[in-house]
């Protein structure tokens, strides 16, 4: 689905959250919230959000509904707009043109995906050798609780990967568990002196 209406002038990490809580206070639990940053770090105006094919009415029913104000962990307020909430399934490229100016810096942005449902009876490196086929390129840490960390780069594979979430993976259901949020790195730069960079 795509969002467009709040307000893009925190951080990236900060509205993803608020885009979170405000689906959350309304009973939608997301899957992930990607909010794209263009090539002098600026938040678009558009949102890419993932819900189980479930909660896609309940979450269609916010379009026209008030952000209101939620003051984010680094005190910025976002919100105080009214979301536009709009249908995009996975196989549909209507609105590409949209994401177009993020494309080139999200192909290198990592994702890290928990996953699950694997036949907990297959050695750790069973798992690994299991998720590099489904995912080439990718990379992935199997942990003991059955669950696996998978890192994917660009936002293809990440689409990839939550779309195969709920089916049958070389006979497993495999399992979109968590998107563990981007860590982001503090350089001490200002945005005003990152923006003047080449």
């Amino acid at each position: 689905m795509v969002v467009e209406g709040y307000d893009t002038s925190p951080p990236r990490e900060d509205v993803e959250e608020a885009l979170k809580k405000h689906f959350a206070s309304r009973g939608i639990k997301l899957m992930h919230v990607s909010v794209p940053v263009d090539y002098k770090c600026r938040n678009r105006r558009r949102a890419l959000i993932y819900v189980n094919g479930e909660c896609e009415a309940e979450a269609l029913k916010l379009d026209g509904s008030y952000v209101g104000g939620l003051v984010s962990k680094k005190k910025s307020n976002v919100g105080g707009r009214i979301l536009t909430i709009t249908a995009y399934p996975f196989d549909d490229n209507s609105l590409e043109h949209l994401f177009a100016p993020t494309s080139d810096i999200d192909e290198y942005r990592q994702h890290t995906l928990k996953v699950r449902g694997f036949d907990t009876s297959l050695s750790l490196n069973d798992i690994k050798k299991m998720l590099l086929r489904v995912f080439p390129g990718s990379d992935c840490f199997p942990l003991w609780d059955g669950s696996a960390l998978l890192y994917l780069r660009g936002q293809y594979a990440m689409d990839e990967a939550l779309k195969l979430s709920g089916g049958s993976v070389e006979g497993f259901k495999f399992a979109v568990t968590e998107v563990l949020p981007e860590t982001v790195m503090e350089t001490g730069i200002s945005l005003a002196t990152a923006r003047t960079l080449p």
